[in-house]
């Protein structure tokens, strides 16, 4: 009976320590106004002596932003779909998920929007209130495409940075609120961002109309 008691509570203790690890490593992320060690988040000594790069994304980060904006957009009324990209610094797809019913065009665009950030280390929406006029876009449209990177003017693409270094971009498509979805994940991952920009509709001459850009 002492025996089976021992087993017991030694089972109990294993479970209780199970669950707190899981905890811990379920809040290792960002909380509240404490951003998440740049250590953590990005790749590990290890990698960066064999790629000679340490500002990087890590692949578990990637993954965790990616839910985390599935998880986001899930809640949201409107049983809108979207795709998620989360790129490295050199514009390699680190982690990505595209949600039944995205159309093609969403997926292209969110991948463009997450290259914008790269590209100008600025959210796409505020290249996009930068270049507001329709000269000032169509002559940066084939900026880029040599170093695989783009200008998309629609908001979506966010620059991922920790410590006042770059380690990647989120870029989202197919919704109607990509900005907020990749904003989410980041704060939730991350910890406390910038605030967003306020984006402006494009200007266009009065005898030509403002061009429809897709999402």
């Amino acid at each position: 009976m002492k025996k089976q008691t021992k087993l017991f509570r030694a089972a109990a203790i294993l479970a209780v320590a199970a669950a707190a690890l899981a905890l811990g490593n379920a809040k290792a992320w960002a909380q509240g106004a404490t951003a998440a060690p740049f250590s953590k988040v990005t790749v590990s000594d290890d990698v960066a002596k064999r790629t000679l790069m340490k500002a990087v994304i890590n692949a578990d980060a990637a993954r965790a932003i990616v839910d985390s904006c599935i998880e986001w957009q899930k809640a949201q009324p409107g049983n809108v779909s979207v795709v998620v990209f989360v790129l490295s610094p050199t514009g390699e797809i680190i982690d990505s998920h595209k949600m039944d019913g995205v159309l093609p065009i969403g997926v292209e665009t969110g991948l463009m929007k997450a290259k914008t950030a790269l590209y100008a280390r600025a959210s796409s929406a505020t290249v996009a209130q930068r270049f507001n006029t329709v000269d000032a876009r169509l002559i940066r449209l084939d900026l880029g495409k040599e170093q695989g990177l783009a200008y998309y003017f629609v908001p979506g693409g966010l620059p991922i940075v920790v410590d006042n270094q770059l380690i990647g971009a989120v870029g989202v498509g197919g919704g109607n609120a990509d900005e907020q979805c990749a904003y989410q994940a980041l704060q939730k991952v991350l910890g406390p961002q910038p605030p967003l920009a306020q984006a402006t509709p494009p200007s266009a001459p009065a005898s030509m109309p403002a061009p429809q850009l897709q999402r």
